[in-house]
C-alpha cells in the first residue's frame, strides 16, 4: 500500500534525526492499551519501560524502524506521529487555525518565534519545531501556553507528522521546506516561560499508620507511595487514583487490608497538597475499581 510505504519512508527520516516515531489511531488518538497494560501500568516509569508495541501513547515512540513497520502493518490507516520533548530533542509550537494565526504573526513580529523547521498541519495550522534546551530542563506542554490558539508540545507530548492526513479535513501534513537541517534553539523567552518549576522537597517517609498485608503487597504499597510523592503538579490527583487502583488489586486479592491501605493513601494524598474531599473520592474510587481486578499468582 502506497500510503504505508510513504509513512515508513518518512519514519526512517525522522528516526535518522533521533525523533522517536510511533503510530496513532486514524482519529489522532493513541491506540488503546492492551488489558494487561491498562490494569498494571499506572506510572510513567512503568509505561516508559513497557515493551508492548503500541500501548501508552507517546511512550510507544521508538528509534527502531522495524517496530514502526510492524505498527503500520497492524494499523495501516493509523497516523504517523513523533514524541516531543528532551527525549527527541524538540519543542513544537503548535499553532491552531484560524484562532492561533494572529497570535503567531504577533509573536513573529515581536521576535519570540524565529525562523526554524515548519510543518503545515492538515487543519491549516502550523508546527514550529525548535531544539529542546536539554534533559536538565523540563519544558511544560499544554493547550494555550503560547497564547490564544497556540499550544506547546514538549516533554510528555507528541505531534502528528507528515505524510499523515488529518482525520477531519483529509488534508496531509507537510513540511514547508527542509526539516532535516539544524533546528533553531528554543528562544530563552519560551524557556523561561515554559520551564517546569522545581518542586520543593517532600519527605518520602511512609505514613505512620501500619498496613496489614503480605510482604510482597506491602512492598508494592511502598513503591506506589514513593512514586506518588514524586508526582508533579497537575498530575497528582490522577496519580493518586492510579495508585489506589493498583493497590486495590491487592486488596481484592486479600493481600492488603482495605481500611489501612485507604488510610495511608489518604495521608499521602494530603501531603502532596490535594484537598481532603478530593483525596477521599480518588482513593475510594481507585480502590473500588482495582478490587474488581484482583492480582493473581503473586508471592
Amino acid at each position: 500500500m502506497k500510503a504505508v510505504t510513504e509513512k515508513l519512508s518518512a519514519a526512517r527520516d525522522y528516526i535518522g534525526l533521533a525523533w522517536l516515531a510511533f503510530v496513532l489511531s486514524p482519529t489522532k488518538t493513541p491506540i488503546a492499551n492492551c488489558e494487561r497494560c491498562r490494569m498494571e501500568h499506572t506510572t510513567p516509569a512503568q509505561m516508559e519501560a513497557c515493551e508492548c508495541l503500541t500501548c501508552h501513547g507517546f511512550y510507544a515512540g521508538t528509534l527502531d524502524l522495524a517496530r514502526v513497520e510492524e505498527m503500520l502493518r497492524l494499523y495501516p490507516n493509523g497516523l504517523l506521529a513523533k514524541r516531543t520533548g528532551a527525549i527527541s530533542g524538540t519543542v513544537v509550537v503548535d499553532v491552531d487555525a484560524p484562532h492561533g494565526i494572529p497570535t503567531m504573526r504577533q509573536l513573529i513580529a515581536d521576535g519570540p518565534l524565529p525562523r526554524t523547521a515548519v510543518q503545515r498541519t492538515g487543519s491549516g495550522g502550523y508546527h514550529l519545531v525548535y531544539k529542546h534546551p536539554g534533559a536538565g530542563t523540563r519544558i511544560m506542554s499544554g493547550a494555550g501556553k503560547g497564547g490564544v490558539g497556540v499550544d506547546i508540545k514538549a516533554d510528555d507530548a507528541y505531534v502528528v507528522v507528515a505524510p499523515s492526513a488529518h482525520p477531519r479535513t483529509r488534508q496531509r501534513y507537510r513540511w514547508v521546506g527542509s526539516f532535516s537541517s539544524e533546528l533553531t534553539p528554543l528562544p530563552e523567552y519560551w524557556v523561561e516561560r515554559l520551564r517546569e518549576p522545581e518542586r520543593p522537597a517532600r519527605t518520602r517517609r511512609l505514613p505512620r499508620q501500619s498496613v496489614t498485608g503480605s510482604r510482597y503487597a506491602v512492598g508494592a504499597l511502598r513503591r506506589q507511595l514513593a512514586e506518588l510523592l514524586d508526582a508533579s503538579e497537575g498530575t497528582r490527583n490522577d496519580a493518586l487514583n492510579k495508585s489506589a487502583f493498583a493497590l486495590g488489586q491487592f486488596v481484592g486479592a486479600g493481600m492488603l487490608d482495605q481500611e489501612s491501605t485507604a488510610a495511608v493513601l489518604e495521608d499521602a494524598g494530603q501531603r502532596i497538597g490535594l484537598a481532603p474531599g478530593e483525596v477521599r473520592r480518588s482513593v475510594a474510587s481507585g480502590l473500588r475499581a482495582g478490587a474488581r481486578y484482583p492480582r493473581a499468582g503473586q508471592p
